[in-house]
């Protein structure tokens, strides 16, 4: 056996010797295609950072991480509390570039845009290439990901369409997508019969550093590692198996060790993140139609090759949480939907890349033109992200998904000290007053892991609605320090209506409706 292996890694070198420039530079161009693309995509989102979405929480996580490294309050509130799930290795470097470095947060976005974009390409060519030897297959697979979704765009943390990364590339959730592919291809290695021990403390590492900085993803990594596991259960010998336990042990300690929060914290907080995920199990076919058109085939095609193909089942392990959350209503399960659509998106850019490659003339035809008319479809959807590229005329610009930047929120910080406490009535103030250390009373997203978080929601909610006895709101105002009120007028004009006592002070300059109140 022996032999036969020596002979087949000595064909395949004479082959490579004895291949042509032009084959050479055919089986190179892809992967340079893959880094250039990527790059290009990392420096177009810096080159105009948008700010929507969690963007002003992680500023508001780089702002106190950065100024409190040894004990940060939670950013969104400013509570001093121990354990946070923000602060977690991802975001520390950050913290450390902006205590140390003199790096502004902006800076430091743009950087992360650019890193994480090379992260998810490495992490994609790293990967694939373990499934396959078809150099295009990385490139495919990439395309596939970020392009195929649905017709109707979601743009979420941890999303991976195109327009999705460009709201997200400088976030956490995307740079543990790249740690995830790189543990995968790490996994894929040493399970496939790969030299040395290098790879099982590397897989420790890895996987411990997705589960602190993205537990949404960890889930699908977990998955993945579980997949790779099953199909090379037949190659798992005695010494490997208990290189794999060792790495586990060794990954489960390192989390266990990280000194900002506790992983067991988040065991059965769920439930108050089912209502914000809801809108994942909605027009579920616009959403993710396309990403299902091309993967079940593909997976299909694996699964009749193989039954234990670990992208079939990826895709099968995936499928359970989405599914439980369906039929359950534990909406935030629906995180996993991105993991299952990627098994099957990955496998459709491998088959795509293996037609185009080995496929006779009529096969490369079907394959090439059923792919095109794909890629437009589910292209012209993530379409609306250049407008970071350049001003989109408005015809055009009218029949895209585009994304705004929301802009700033700076004019609360021309009448407020940062570390004052609001209660925040409008959409923006709630996102992005944080980013100033100017803190609502309670965060616009539920956090399980903060005591008290519940009740916070419901005390704001109270000081917010009119029907409030006016002796209750003031003994709540005052137990949490609250002398400013940042309202829509209709809203501000109900609690005056109530019994609130409010000075008009200033109104934002880009939302004219959020204005800024005295209360008192």
């Amino acid at each position: 056996m022996a032999g036969a292996r020596s002979a087949a890694v000595s064909g395949r070198r004479d082959a490579e010797r004895g291949a042509t420039p032009g084959r050479r530079f055919g089986a190179l161009a892809p992967v340079l295609g893959l880094y250039l693309l990527a790059a290009l995509f990392g420096l177009l989102v810096a080159r105009k950072l948008p700010w929507s979405g969690d963007t002003g929480v992680h500023l508001a996580v780089i702002e106190q991480f950065g100024r409190n490294l040894h004990d940060p309050p939670d950013p969104m509130t400013g509570v001093a509390e121990p354990g946070n799930v923000y602060y977690s290795p991802f975001t520390l470097l950050q913290a450390l570039a902006f205590r140390f470095g003199g790096l502004d947060p902006w800076t430091i976005f743009r950087i992360c845009a650019v890193a994480d974009a090379l992260l998810v390409a490495s992490g994609m060519h790293h990967f694939v290439r373990r499934l396959s030897r078809v150099p295009a297959a990385p490139l495919c697979a990439l395309a596939a990901v970020v392009l195929v979704y649905g017709t109707q765009l979601l743009t979420w943390s941890g999303v991976y369409g195109l327009a999705s990364l460009g709201l997200t590339l400088y976030y956490p959730s995307t740079f543990a997508l790249g740690i995830t592919l790189h543990l995968w291809g790490v996994l894929a290695y040493a399970l496939g019969g790969g030299r040395g021990w290098w790879p099982y403390p590397v897989a420790a590492v890895l996987g411990a550093d997705v589960l602190l900085d993205h537990q949404f993803t960890a889930l699908g990594a977990g998955f993945g590692a579980i997949a790779l596991l099953l199909a090379h259960l037949r190659q798992l010998t005695l010494r490997r198996g208990l290189a794999l336990a060792g790495a586990a042990v060794g990954a489960a300690a390192l989390v266990a060790a990280w000194p900002y929060f506790s992983v067991t914290s988040l065991l059965g907080g769920t439930g108050a993140l089912d209502a914000i995920h809801r809108p994942l199990y909605r027009n579920i076919f616009d959403v993710y139609g396309l990403g299902l058109l091309i993967g079940v085939p593909a997976l299909a095609l694996r699964f009749l090759r193989r039954r234990t193909d670990p992208l079939v089942l990826l895709a099968a392990l995936t499928a359970v949480p989405v599914c439980y959350g369906l039929l359950t209503g534990s909406y935030a399960w629906g995180r996993a939907w991105p993991m299952l659509l990627l098994a099957g998106q990955v496998a459709a850019g491998i088959e795509l890349a293996t037609a185009l490659t080995t496929g006779r003339r009529p096969v490369r035809v079907f394959a090439g033109t059923l792919a095109a008319m794909v890629l437009v479809v589910g292209g012209w959807t993530q379409a609306g992200v250049l407008a970071y590229l350049a001003r989109v005329p408005a015809p055009i610009a009218a029949r895209m998904q585009i994304k705004h930047s929301w802009g700033d929120y700076r004019w609360l910080t021309r009448h407020l000290r940062p570390g004052t406490r609001i209660l925040a009535g409008t959409y923006h103030a709630q996102r992005m007053a944080p980013a100033y250390r100017i803190y609502p009373v309670a965060s616009v997203y539920p956090e399980p892991w903060l005591p008290g978080d519940q009740r916070r929601r419901t005390d704001e909610t109270a000081m917010l609605d009119p029907a409030t006895p006016p002796a209750q709101r003031s003994a709540l105002l005052h137990r949490y320090r609250v002398r400013w009120l940042v309202a829509y007028p209709s809203q501000a004009a109900r609690l005056r209506a109530a019994g609130m006592r409010l000075t008009p002070v200033a109104h934002s300059p880009r939302y004219p409706r959020d204005g800024l109140y005295r209360i008192g």
